[in-house]
């Protein structure tokens, strides 16, 4: 039983970094002999444009998307994964921003506002926890025009879900990841 354990343990640790690859032919190849988070990561791997199309809460996919796999309109649905493999997609993304911007993001989390008083601007994030609840990633989200705090968000803590375009910023010398255009959408009654 502890040789069968030890076993699985190294095959998803190996996943788990064989996702944060920089070579996408290397994680296209495992993620076709595989199922789960392989799957779902090799549907959203395509080139295209960076540009950030317009997000719909339509179950259609839209006119404007820029990649040919779609998860009722996300390239990344977050939603449909455990919350290890969650934590653990976000913190590839974390780690290898630049593999995922341009790409359509749908996550659910907990809401977090903070606002500058220095530069009068409003900060939203969705910070996701794993399965134990003792480490956490997080995504700023920049909610679009439609969207007004506090009328159209949860309170601090309560559940948030939102889709946006994964993208990466820098201010005062630091570098930031967002979605942006990102439109808030119901969160599912369990």
């Amino acid at each position: 039983m502890r040789k069968q354990l030890s076993l699985l343990l190294c095959l998803l640790i190996t996943a788990s970094f064989s996702g944060c690859s920089r070579d996408t032919s290397t994680t296209r190849d495992i993620a076709n002999q595989t199922t789960g988070v392989a799957d779902v990561i090799a549907s959203m791997a395509s080139e295209g444009e960076t540009t950030y199309p317009e997000i719909t809460t339509e179950t259609e996919e839209s006119s404007s998307a820029v990649f040919t796999h779609s998860f009722n309109g996300a390239d990344i649905d977050l939603t449909v994964l455990n919350a290890n493999m969650v934590y653990s997609q976000v913190f590839c993304m974390v780690m290898e921003p630049d593999e995922y911007v341009g790409m359509i993001v749908r996550m659910e989390g907990q809401f977090v506002f903070y606002h500058d008083e220095e530069k009068d601007k409003n900060y939203y994030a969705c910070i996701i926890k794993d399965a134990t609840a003792c480490c956490a990633q997080g995504l700023e989200f920049e909610p679009t025009e439609d969207f007004t705090y506090p009328d159209d968000f949860p309170a601090d803590g309560e559940t948030v879900r939102v889709i946006g375009v994964f993208d990466a910023y820098e201010e005062e010398g630091n570098k930031y990841l967002t979605l942006r255009n990102a439109v808030l959408e119901p969160v599912p009654e369990v």
